[in-house]
Parts: structure tokens; C-alpha cells; sequence
């Protein structure tokens, strides 16, 4: 009888308590999608909006102007690119890192921060690639300046020759 209330005890309690048909069931978890979104939430779109404009028109201005808006000079090759572009890089590795010490140490909590941790390495590293593509100054030849390959003649270009 002992072990009885002791397995009574132990037994997780429901998620959902009561009778629920699917109709309630339906409603219940649905209200949270149906009602409208909290003036916070809002807040964070719109400041998520005007940045990904920023980003999009920084990106239109480096292309139309050049990247001499990034403070490169003669003696400063990469100046703001290089920075950044080490930056991305940097954080698409802590992301690896955090995932594989949570893989290493076999944890059974971990999945919910490895998906994030993958996500944040998949986005830094997706961020990291569009300054070496803006760095060549012209982003619709970067694909040909970047990975150069052969022609038919096996000439390769000389585009500094006179």
C-alpha cells in the first residue's frame, strides 16, 4: 500500500487539466496565436525592421559610393572589412564551440541551445561573407575575383598589365 502513494506521488502532474475534447484543446492552445501581439514585442520588430534597413542601405551606399567609405586608404588595405569579417568569423566559432562542449559532455539538455548555437553560427558565418564580396568594390565580378579559374587556353587573366 506504501508503494502505492508513493507512485501516486511521483506521477507528473497533466499539462492540461480536466476533460479536454479537441474543440477546447484547439482554443486553448490557439489563444496565444490569435490574440495580439504585446507593445514590447512590437517595439523589438520595428527596431529589428529599421536595422535590417540600415543594413540594406549601408550595403546600396557601399556599393553606389565605394568602399572608400570604409576609411581605406594606401596603406590601410581592408581597414572596417578586415575587422569585421574577423569579428563574424570569431562569433561563428563560439557558436561551434558551445555546441561541441555541449556535444562532448554529453549533455541531455543541450538541444534547444545547440539548434541556437548552429543558428548563430550558420548566420555569423552567412554575415562574414559579404565583406570579402564587398571588398572587391564590385560584388557582381566578386564571385570570378574570388575563386579564379582557368580558361579554355589556360591563360589566366592579367587585369594590372598594360
Amino acid at each position: 500500500m506504501a508503494e502505492a502513494v508513493i507512485d501516486a506521488r511521483l506521477r507528473p502532474l497533466p499539462l492540461i487539466e480536466g476533460a479536454q475534447d479537441d474543440g477546447t484543446l484547439n482554443k486553448s492552445l490557439n489563444a496565444y496565436v490569435w490574440q495580439a501581439p504585446q507593445r514590447g514585442w512590437l517595439a523589438l520588430l520595428l527596431l529589428g525592421m529599421a536595422g535590417t534597413g540600415l543594413l540594406f542601405s549601408a550595403i546600396a551606399l557601399t556599393v553606389a559610393r565605394g568602399i572608400g567609405l570604409w576609411g581605406n586608404n594606401i596603406p590601410v588595405g581592408w581597414a572596417f572589412g578586415i575587422i569585421n569579417f574577423v569579428w563574424w568569423i570569431g562569433i561563428g566559432h563560439a557558436g561551434t564551440l558551445i555546441s561541441a562542449i555541449l556535444l562532448l559532455f554529453q549533455q541531455k539538455w543541450r538541444t534547444s541551445i545547440n539548434r541556437f548555437a548552429e543558428a548563430m553560427t550558420l548566420f555569423a558565418v552567412m554575415q562574414a561573407a559579404l565583406f570579402p564580396v564587398l571588398h572587391t568594390g564590385r560584388p557582381w565580378f566578386a564571385i570570378y575575383w574570388l575563386f579564379p579559374y582557368p580558361s579554355t587556353n589556360s591563360i589566366w587573366p592579367q587585369f594590372k598589365s598594360p
